[in-house]
């Protein structure tokens, strides 16, 4: 669980490594396949920009309501249909805060599709001792959550401690890769 603030709009975050919780919340998220995205939700600072720390919400046609939190390294919070968008959202923060429908460019541009197909994204991490430049480690750590959908692609990502959203498919390369969830 996090240290930061579990209730907002009755979010009970479960913040576990990126692999597990794909690995726990594989069949639902292969269920998401042939239904259509039809809301997105995002927490605003009221006034300013998207706050980017609390999750992206996600509902289908099915009544499922998908809740996803990417925070520091490797922790990723996926929930199912704990969160009221109807109650105002607090968190650690003085700023006021507020659930905006639709608000993301990123995320308005799939709503409406149906999802074709889900997976998880991976990098290749690498590091380099900074005293012995030969001594180098790389693992390939789960990133990201792809939705592919009939009119468009969502990536949701770990952008450093915080969600990332991207309305394009993946890179695929040398350094990044996707599997099926």
């Amino acid at each position: 669980m996090t240290a930061k603030d579990p209730k907002v709009s009755g979010w009970r975050p479960d913040f576990r490594s990126a692999d597990e919780q794909i690995d726990r919340h594989s069949a639902r998220l292969r269920a998401l396949v042939g239904h259509r995205l039809i809301e997105a939700w995002t927490v605003w600072i009221v006034g300013d920009d998207w706050f980017a720390d609390l999750p992206v919400v996600m509902r289908f046609d099915d009544g499922t309501q998908l809740e996803v939190c990417w925070e520091k390294f490797d922790d990723l919070s996926l929930t199912w249909n704990t969160i009221d968008l109807s109650t105002t959202p607090r968190a650690w923060v003085d700023w006021p805060l507020e659930w905006r429908r639709d608000a993301h460019d990123d995320l308005m541009s799939v709503v409406g599709g149906i999802v074709t197909d889900v997976r998880a994204t991976t990098y290749l991490f690498e590091t380099q001792n900074v005293d012995d430049p030969e001594d180098k480690s790389a693992a390939w750590l789960t990133a990201g959550l792809w939705l592919a959908t009939d009119c468009g692609d969502l990536h949701v990502f770990n952008a450093l401690d915080e969600n990332g959203v991207a309305a394009k498919r993946p890179e695929r390369d040398a350094a990044h890769d996707w599997r099926p969830v």
